[in-house]
């Protein structure tokens, strides 16, 4: 009722949210008195948050919100459950939920409460209050600090006319966060992600906007760059370390790697070969050397380049493979990172490739036709991508076309299982790489094949904890995966569940789903040693999880660490083709390489201590490289 009577009487402005063109939500913002009442929501994929948000504002200045999560689709529950976040400013004090109590903390001068919410309303209320201080910056409450920067200030040209509008870069921790606004500091659009909010009759102004944002990203990455910088050698030798032969799976001891370049020019024992003179001379003694890994899934975004990439390098990764970015982002990141602009690893690109639907995945590619698919494969290879990634809504009947042309382009094909397809059925018909180990799981379960997308995902969840993986349905797939080569890019860390006691649904006591979990999470582990007693290819991907984790998961299902090192090395660089110049320490290759202060051949977690990365000859201490991106 109290929303009716607000729309009755209130001020509203709509803003639609759009998912590459296509309209995936939407954002009302009603104004009544000092109340204001945001509701938000967008569909991604068949799932996606939507929240509603009240702010009371008095003079300008913010004295209370709170803030829910509701179901995205469906009536609101009833009652309505408990604010996310909640606060409200009573003098120089501000009471704030904490849990299930209520707290109160001192609110000096200068001081913002940050609530719990996501939407670009938010961002850009923020952004206004920062902007009315002289400093604009602001201690946030319960945690934290933030300023404001105005990175661009631009007149468009609009149908409706010419408008005004400022860039603001919120600066909390790494790259910062975007948000347009207009003259009255209101929020004119989100940043130029994957999904927009943005006035309906302001779209046009869209290409203009990405395109200053765009720059701004690219200058924040190069700069970083030149920070993190290594000082420049004309020759640099590794020497005493233990180096871990990745092609043969076994550690070579006390040997000396010289790097001149970008190249890898002498390997052998530490006693028997010649340092340049004038070398730049790393002792490795007591650690271990070894190719830099490779994250076979990943997803370039327009600030990857100033956050992950730098933190994939401190990782160990020298080589990440994209599996979904918009091409602009990707091509880009690609060029800039292989001529040194870029303190990030070297960039695989895979070209994404979905079918029509209002579940359709954030893409600008999608094909409804031979000829369409064909197009698109064609540019792909023309932008010198090394394969393509289709997607859950792939009509299946273009998949025979579609493998035929990416074989004859010399690509390679993987993907999702389109939804109507099994994971055998995909396989015959030309995939090369099954993404996602879910996949494995919900092919068991056909009526699953032809629900709406994500079902996979929910189908393996429910489906794994019950299959038999010694059974002969699960035999008979291993083995069609070694007889095709099938490579299996599991992303295993994303399907592990969490072990122990849970709340349910009605609030009531914790309930238990500890036998479910740990059913589920010992398939997928007898699934990774029987995949891989089976001969067949694995590759360790993270789809934004945690790198060490996944290969550490290896290892627990059983593989020797020194199978999960080469994996990580020399397996994907034969996948891609590219193990003529990349996965290994030898002379002529490409000097990919990391220095660990431990053994990892004798244990993976030790591979959290990477101490040196050399990218392409060129080296980085992963203190700094942290310390940039204050993970220190």
């Amino acid at each position: 009722m109290l929303l009716l009577s607000l729309l009755l009487a209130a001020d509203t402005t709509a803003y639609t949210v759009l998912n590459h063109g296509r309209t995936a939500g939407a954002m009302l913002v009603i104004t009544s008195g000092d109340t204001v009442v945001v509701r938000y929501h967008h569909v991604d994929r068949n799932r996606g948050p939507r929240s509603e948000t009240r702010y009371l504002i008095r003079s300008g200045s913010v004295q209370g919100g709170e803030t829910w999560t509701l179901p995205l689709y469906g009536p609101e529950p009833s009652p309505r459950p408990q604010p996310l976040d909640r606060f409200t400013v009573v003098g120089d004090s501000v009471r704030y939920k904490a849990g299930d109590s209520t707290r109160t903390a001192a609110l000096p001068p200068g001081t913002l409460y940050r609530l719990r919410s996501f939407t670009p309303f938010d961002q850009a209320l923020l952004a206004r209050q920062l902007l009315a201080r002289p400093d604009r910056s602001a201690r946030l409450l319960p945690t934290g600090t933030m300023r404001v920067e105005i990175a661009a200030d631009t007149t468009l040209r609009l149908p409706s006319g010419r408008k005004h509008v400022r860039l603001a870069m919120l600066h909390v921790r790494g790259s910062p966060a975007a948000v347009w606004l207009d003259d009255n500091g209101d929020l004119f659009a989100s940043d130029m992600g994957w999904f927009i909010t943005i006035r309906p009759e302001h779209a046009a102004a869209l290409p203009a906007l990405r395109a200053i944002e765009l720059r701004y990203r690219a200058a924040e990455g190069e700069a970083l760059a030149k920070k993190l910088a290594p000082a420049p050698a004309s020759a640099l030798a590794i020497v005493n370390g233990d180096l871990f032969d990745s092609e043969r799976g076994v550690l070579r001891p006390k040997t000396t790697v010289v790097i001149q370049g970008d190249r890898i020019t002498a390997v052998g024992p530490a006693d028997s070969i010649a340092i340049p003179a004038g070398a730049t001379v790393i002792d490795a003694a007591g650690k271990t050397v070894m190719p830099g890994m490779w994250d076979m899934h990943t997803h370039l975004f327009y600030n990857s380049q100033a956050v992950s990439g730098p933190s994939q390098l401190a990782t160990g990764l020298t080589t990440v493979r994209d599996l979904a970015a918009d091409l602009d982002v990707a091509v880009s990141h690609r060029d800039r990172s292989a001529a040194g602009r870029l303190a990030t690893p070297r960039y695989v690109l895979a070209g994404f490739m979905e079918g029509p639907g209002r579940w359709a995945g954030p893409s600008e590619v999608i094909v409804s036709s031979e000829p369409e698919a064909l197009a698109w494969i064609a540019r792909y290879d023309s932008l010198g991508y090394k394969q393509i990634k289709l997607y859950n809504l792939i009509q299946q009947d273009l998949l025979p076309a579609i493998a035929a042309e990416t074989h004859k382009r010399g690509m390679r094909l993987s993907g999702h299982v389109p939804r109507g397809l099994s994971t055998p059925a995909a396989v015959r018909l030309g995939f090369d790489e099954i993404n996602h180990a879910a996949f494995l799981f919900s092919t068991f379960f056909p009526d699953s094949l032809y629900l709406p997308m994500r079902a996979y995902s929910a189908v393996a969840a429910t489906v794994a904890p019950n299959v038999n993986v010694d059974g002969p349905e699960m035999s008979a797939m291993i083995e069609l995966f070694k007889e095709k080569g099938t490579v299996i890019d599991g992303t295993f860390n994303l399907w592990l569940v969490g072990e122990g006691p849970v709340p349910n649904v009605t609030g009531q006591a914790p309930t238990s789903n500890d036998s479910i979990a740990k059913r589920s999470n010992a398939n997928y582990l007898r699934l990774i040693k029987r995949l891989f007693d089976a001969g067949v290819t694995m590759v360790p991907g993270t789809d934004g999880s945690s790198y060490n984790v996944e290969l550490e998961t290896y290892e627990r299902a059983g593989m020797p660490a020194a199978a999960v090192l080469q994996m990580a090395t020399i397996v994907p660089a034969r996948v891609m083709r590219d193990d003529r110049d990349y996965g290994s320490v030898a002379v002529g290759k490409v000097a990919d390489l990391i220095i660990v202060n431990g053994k990892p051949t004798e244990k993976i977690s030790e591979l959290r201590k990477v101490e040196r990365v050399i990218r392409a000859g060129r080296v980085y201490e992963t203190r700094a490289l942290r310390g940039a991106l204050g993970l220190n």
